[in-house]
């Protein structure tokens, strides 16, 4: 990056202290709920007593259609 004449990524950025800062805030947000969401299906299972199936089909599949449809809509 610093030996190109024209960049892709301002090198500048690194030094950006607000920018950083946002870097990190939502490396953090996008790990917990990252997290949150792989430990859904064991939460569902050993908490509820669900089968595999039915956290599949009924919690799974129906949270990732609505994520296709509603990205869909508001133009993601």
């Amino acid at each position: 990056i610093r030996k190109v004449t024209d960049p892709f990524v301002d090198p500048g950025l690194g030094k950006n202290i607000p920018f950083m800062i946002g870097v990190l805030c939502g490396g953090i947000i996008f790990g917990t709920v990252a997290g949150f969401v792989s430990m859904v299906p064991y939460m569902m299972k050993d908490v509820h007593q669900l089968s595999t199936a039915e956290i599949g089909s009924v919690i799974i599949f129906p949270g990732t259609m609505s994520v296709i449809i509603f990205g869909y809509i508001g133009g993601i």
